[in-house]
Formats: structure tokens, C-alpha cells, sequence
């Protein structure tokens, strides 16, 4: 399906691709399409882009989330997620790799690098609210 094109399936990789560091409910994208590609629709392409690698799921607490990879492999590294904006990067693969052998070997604990995110605040919301940054590295 990855050849196969429609405008639906264009306007959903326009959203996506201009969202590469964010991460989505699925309603939350059907609502951003604003009815221009239908639920159903929305649905069944989200699910063939993720079988192709292109869209990465993933469960946080109850909720579902989504994300464009814009040719990003997510499987060798962990992420960091910032709590105010939301926003989503991937952690260098050299930090990622020490930091999982550190914790293997501590803790004989292995990480699932797809489902690990390291939450805390990203330097654009440090840089908007120092309060909220100092608050934060006292607690």
C-alpha cells in the first residue's frame, strides 16, 4: 500500500509530516484532517502505515498514540518527551546505548527501547517558563 496513493492518504502524510515531533490519539488526528479525510478512512490508513513502519504506536497509561517516523527507526533508541508541549525526540544512540547497558548491568533490568520514554522539559519550554524548569529540578 506504501506505492498506493489518494488524496486522503496525501493529506494524512502532509499532517503527519508537518508533526514529526508530536505524537497524536487518533481522534486527535481525525479532528486536525477537520473532515477532510473520513474516520473510517483515517483509521484503516493509520493502521497499513504502521504495518509499513512509516507511523510508530504506542501505548502510554490507557491511551494510544501515534507517530510519523519521517524515516526515523524507532527500535535502537530511547525518547524523551517534553510534559508541557509534548513534543517527542529520539535520544542519540550512543547515550541510548550506554544508558540501557548501565541499567542492564545495575539493575539486570532490559529496556524495550520502542516503548521508553524519558519525560521532563524540553530546552524551548525551559527557555519560556524558567519557573516552571526550576521548580522541576528541585522536586
Amino acid at each position: 500500500m506504501e506505492g498506493y496513493h489518494t488524496d486522503q492518504k496525501d493529506r494524512l502524510l502532509d499532517f503527519l509530516g508537518q508533526n514529526t515531533t508530536r505524537q497524536f490519539k487518533m481522534e486527535e488526528i481525525v479532528s486536525a484532517l477537520d473532515g477532510k479525510v473520513g474516520k473510517s478512512t483515517v483509521y484503516r490508513l493509520m493502521r497499513s502505515l504502521v504495518e509499513e513502519g512509516r507511523v510508530r504506536r504506542f501505548e502510554l497509561g490507557r491511551a494510544i498514540y501515534y507517530q510519523y517516523l519521517s524515516g526515523a527507526s524507532c527500535d535502537s533508541h530511547l525518547h524523551l518527551k517534553c510534559t508541557v508541549c509534548g513534543r517527542m525526540q529520539h535520544l542519540d544512540c550512543s547515550v541510548s546505548t550506554f544508558l540501557r547497558r548501565q541499567i542492564l548491568a545495575t539493575n539486570r533490568f532490559q529496556l524495550d527501547d520502542r516503548l521508553t520514554l524519558l519525560f521532563g522539559l524540553c530546552a524551548d519550554c525551559r527557555e519560556k517558563s524558567p519557573e516552571i524548569s526550576e521548580r522541576k529540578s528541585h522536586a
